[in-house]
């Protein structure tokens, strides 16, 4: 039962988040995506104009359709181990350290297109003062 439950929750966690990410790209692509505090890379440096937070968002866009695609490869990993572990409760170990792992990296990659989304900004609002 704890082998199911675990597995769950990570689907369904990693699926609402690339679910958002995609958004977030689409609103990128398309040109919607307008600075607010809410949604989005918000620094002091991207909220600053319009021009950095367009640019900011732009630079981030591989990294944006890249991390959902990464997450749905996460999902079937976990239920291929899910699958060929004993359904008990010795294999909730396995699911939830492997389901951990994955978020580390998604939160690595996340980090690293956030540092790099707001390099871009800072540069852009120093050369505009």
């Amino acid at each position: 039962m704890g082998a199911v439950f675990s597995t769950t929750m990570f689907t369904i966690a990693f699926l609402v988040v690339a679910g958002l990410l995609q958004m977030l790209a689409s609103q990128v692509k398309s040109g919607d995506s307008k600075p607010n505090y809410t949604f989005g890379i918000r620094s002091k440096a991207t909220l600053s104009s319009e021009r950095a937070w367009n640019a900011a968002h732009t630079s981030a866009l591989g990294a944006l359709k890249a991390i959902p695609v990464m997450l749905i490869g996460f999902v079937a990993t976990l239920w291929v181990i899910f699958a060929v572990l004993p359904k008990d409760d010795s294999s909730v170990p396995w699911i939830f350290f492997s389901g951990m792992g994955f978020t580390a990296i998604m939160v690595a990659l996340l980090m690293h297109m956030y540092y790099k989304a707001d390099s871009l900004a800072r540069r852009i609002t120093e050369g505009d003062e």
